[in-house]
């Protein structure tokens, strides 16, 4: 066999390797776009895998479920708390990336290590503890409960400071030399020159936020303050559950961050590229 017959086995291969791939990835969710657009009955009488991902009804009873029960606003409430997330963690974030780049000493390095420590902890060892902070605070059942404690992301923190690495040093010293203190340095030359990351790091805050359920579920006690991934649990319940409607709501759940990627994935590629470590 030449070797260009082998470059053409060997890209046969790979093409056939990442469609696998790529169907291990599509399955799940195309079932999940069948099941929330299929008759409930029909549910009932599919006898094998291949009915389950072949369409053969069509319903929107799911959704309309959905809406009367109010999930609606769940989904509103979710997206008010990940945007705030986002635009509120990317001040803390992009402020302490800059004082980790701008102030090299011991102590910054300790601390560093400290954020990056920070999420590799689980969640739960902190949930308790945080619970009693905000019902003494009298912060629970509202959006600040949700927000603040996401403001903290030690992985935004680290991809934003990877990335102020990359600012060339020169430039730095030049606006230092032309009188720029800090503020103005990160607001005209990091930032803007950081924007992949910026936006890399605020799809990291909002998907966090948005696929929380733990934090919600345990400091809103208020049923018309619920968040979208807690109102789809409250589907199932010991006695009954709705799994048409819990269908139509993760696919709901789904399609926000999805339409959100599409539109940033260039941006999320160039982030990824440029916040190696150093």
């Amino acid at each position: 066999m030449t070797a260009r017959a082998q470059r053409r086995v060997r890209r046969l291969g790979l093409t056939a390797l990442g469609a696998l791939s790529g169907l291990v990835f599509l399955v799940p969710i195309w079932w999940l776009v069948v099941a929330a657009f299929r008759d409930p009955t029909e549910a009932l009488s599919s006898t094998s895998v291949l009915d389950t991902l072949i369409p053969r009804s069509f319903s929107l009873d799911g959704f309309r479920s959905a809406v009367e029960d109010g999930y609606l606003r769940a989904v509103g409430i979710s997206l008010a708390a990940a945007v705030g997330t986002v635009v509120g963690g990317l001040v803390v974030s992009s402020l302490a990336a800059y004082g980790f780049v701008a102030v090299r000493t011991r102590l910054s390095k300790v601390l560093f290590a400290v954020v990056v420590a920070s999420f590799l902890l689980p969640f739960e060892t902190l949930s308790v503890p945080l619970v009693s902070v905000f019902s003494d605070l009298g912060l629970s059942d509202g959006l600040p409960a949700l927000i603040l404690p996401a403001l903290g992301n030690g992985l935004a923190v680290f991809n934003l400071r990877q990335a102020f690495l990359n600012v060339p040093l020169e430039l730095a010293e030049a606006q230092y030399m032309d009188g720029a203190g800090h503020l103005r340095r990160f607001w005209h030359l990091y930032l803007p020159l950081s924007r992949p990351a910026l936006i890399g790091s605020g799809m990291i805050l909002f998907v966090s936020q948005w696929d929380s359920y733990l934090w919600p579920l345990l400091i809103i006690s208020d049923s018309d303050n619920v968040t979208a991934s807690v109102a789809i649990a409250s589907n199932f319940g010991p006695l009954s559950s709705n799994t048409q409607q819990a269908f139509a709501e993760v696919l709901v759940l789904i399609v926000i961050p999805a339409i959100l990627l599409l539109f940033t994935q260039r941006r999320l590629i160039a982030s990824s590229s440029t916040s190696g470590i150093r």
